[in-house]
């Protein structure tokens, strides 16, 4: 039996209010981990778009960059809340 079948079995018998516990304290470390998605996403934007700056022969400046970087973190914010 694997560690969740485990969980499981063992808040089968909790009454709803526990149950509902143990479910936000699983959300709670889902979203907590959450951040290494970001950072990976944003390596992922920012290696876009050093490709394409070096593709273009072009160069992009910091503010670009953090204004970039600020949108798709709003981006990111309104799909969690949705």
């Amino acid at each position: 039996m694997n560690t969740a079948e485990k969980i499981y079995q063992g808040v089968q018998d909790f009454p709803e209010p526990l149950a509902l516990e143990v479910l936000h304290f699983v959300e709670f470390l889902r979203l907590k981990n959450q951040p290494s998605i970001n950072q990976e996403l944003e390596q992922k934007i920012q290696q876009g778009i050093n490709q394409s700056d070096s593709d273009l022969g072009i160069t992009v400046d910091d503010e670009y960059v953090d204004k970039l970087n600020q949108r798709v973190q709003q981006r990111l914010d309104v799909s969690r809340t949705n």
